[in-house]
């Protein structure tokens, strides 16, 4: 009787004990650095486990805890920005030069390094935790706790299993756990996407052109970079920051929607042939130009990490000509303007030239960090210094299409120009000074893109409502070009507003998503 007194009050005390609140405090924490849902399930379980290796395995259990803690304290910025390790991120991570490195660290809002000090220093705490002189023996409690333990491991499997899908032990939901397979896995599948890549860069297009029939004598295609559709004003946003978009002679989409929520993976499905769900980078949009018979141009104020690492890199090698203003490897400090690209199209629009020409500008556009871009300068504030920044990018691209149009018109060749982004971005912060914006994929906005198609041939300022998706890029390309293919097939004339098939985009975890289904992330202007 009084053993049994014994053990409960040494259980009670145990369960109760400040090492047990800051363990479960601790699992907490790291459950939402690491960006999955919180999950009380298994912060109690991860608490449990830590308990009971601090009992059998104190000098393990410190090593554990003290990896968890550093790497959650680290992450844990991304994490709420960008949410747990996937495809998107871990490419984006083998795609980013050390000026994007260090742009990204400098978006994050300054409470979010001090949330992950004070996980680390937790972790440290822990780590500092002396061992009990006295071996406590097995009670009921730790029995307890290695039940509940072993249960949270196998509830995700089995659920998984009664919703039709496969029983695997390593989808446990155990956010350290999920977090070393999500980051294993999918740079797993980086590095074979870009070992395709660099295998199909000797890979000969297989394109079969079967009519060349260009109305232009120069193409120019210009690829900006993180424009929400709502933040120009040309598309329907709710500031005049695009003058040169809002009044010129041209053709305005104003639903058309990108293929993915990030740079490598959005473009690497609009500017390719896709086949099963895979680009194929040798048959892309310069290839079919260069089989056509233009003269192609790729001018990018993007960084360069390689030739042929990265789905621009890929499709950029293929032009004729192709100039990086700055690369990854040694100009990484180098915040280059866009408009520093004008002075190569000028220089290609200096001599005249008998083949038909297709140019491409690559703009480092709205990027985060937006502020970067403009210099600090914005025209009008609404909400942070970083969102004024963000409609000003709008500014200056408008600008520079401007004075890319007026190039093209001094020529005196008949041309035609469009201009789309590659993705949009989400707020994070909404409403607060620090608000910002992000990549993301749960949002419409985070695929909602201006559109723009204008010619020397123009004679009014059309809008065309009808929804269009970049998957469609290439029937557009050839449609705009005269350039036919055997590979592409015409389901609908693209500058129209006849209705297309309904649209669907990749998500960040390779998943094709109802672009309908998405939720809505407003361009908030009441704090104008």
């Amino acid at each position: 009787m009084n053993l049994t007194l014994k053990d409960s009050i040494i259980a009670r005390s145990r369960a109760i004990s400040p090492w047990t609140g800051l363990y479960f405090l601790q699992s907490l924490l790291i459950n939402l650095a690491l960006g999955y849902p919180l999950s009380l399930l298994y912060s109690v379980a991860f608490t449990c486990i830590l308990m009971l290796m601090w009992r059998s395995a104190p000098r393990a259990q410190k090593v554990l805890i003290g990896i968890c803690s550093l790497i959650a304290a680290m992450y844990f910025p991304f994490g709420q920005a960008y949410g747990s390790p996937n495809f998107n991120t871990l490419l984006a991570l083998h795609s980013t030069n050390m000026e994007e490195s260090t742009e990204i660290l400098t978006i994050f809002p300054w409470y979010s390094y001090l949330v992950g000090v004070f996980i680390f220093a937790l972790g440290v705490i822990a780590v500092r935790r002396k061992k009990d002189e006295q071996k406590r023996g097995w009670n009921k409690f730790d029995s307890v706790c290695l039940l509940f333990s072993i249960v949270a491991f196998f509830v995700t499997p089995v659920q998984n299993l009664a919703w039709g899908g496969v029983f695997k032990l390593k989808d446990t939901g155990y956010p350290v756990f999920r977090f070393a397979k999500d980051v294993i896995v999918n740079n797993n599948e980086v590095l074979d996407e870009q070992e395709r890549m660099a295998k199909l860069s000797s890979v000969k297009d297989s394109w079969t052109v079967t009519a060349v029939k260009p109305k232009y004598h120069t193409y120019v295609v210009v690829i900006g970079e993180s424009a929400r559709r709502d933040a120009l004003g040309a598309f329907g946003g709710h500031w005049d920051n695009t003058p040169f978009a809002s009044s010129v002679k041209g053709t305005l989409f104003t639903d058309y929607v990108a293929a993915s929520g990030s740079t490598q993976k959005s473009l690497g499905l609009t500017l390719n042939r896709v086949v099963d769900g895979k680009p194929q980078y040798q048959d892309n949009f310069v290839t079919l130009a260069n089989r056509a018979g233009f003269q192609t141009w790729w001018f990018s104020n993007q960084g360069q990490i390689g030739e042929y690492d990265t789905a621009i890199a890929s499709i950029a090698k293929r032009a004729d000509e192709v100039q990086f203003l700055k690369n990854g490897d040694f100009e990484a400090d180098k915040n280059t303007k866009d408009e520093a690209l004008l002075k190569m199209t000028a220089q290609v629009f200096a001599t005249p030239r008998t083949q038909p020409q297709l140019i491409v500008l690559h703009l480092m556009g709205s990027h985060p960090q937006a502020c970067d871009r403009t210099g600090g300068k914005y025209a009008e504030f609404v909400q942070s210094k970083e969102t004024s920044c963000y409609l000003y990018t709008m500014t200056q691209t408008d600008d520079l299409l401007s004075k890319l149009y007026e190039q093209l018109r001094n020529t005196g060749d008949s041309f035609s120009m469009v201009y789309f982004s590659d993705h949009g971005l989400a707020f994070k912060e909404r409403g607060k000074e620090v608000q910002y914006l992000a990549h993301d994929d749960k949002f419409q906005q985070n695929f909602q893109v201006p559109f723009m198609v204008l010619s020397s041939d123009d004679k009014t300022h059309r809008v065309i409502k009808a929804r269009r998706s970049a998957n469609d890029f290439l029937q557009f390309f050839s449609q705009w070009t005269g350039i036919t293919a055997e590979q592409i097939k015409t389901a609908y004339p693209f500058v129209s507003n006849k209705k297309a098939p309904p649209v669907y985009v990749t998500n960040f975890k390779l998943q094709k998503v109802d672009y309908n289904h998405l939720g809505t992330d407003i361009f908030d202007i009441k704090n104008k």
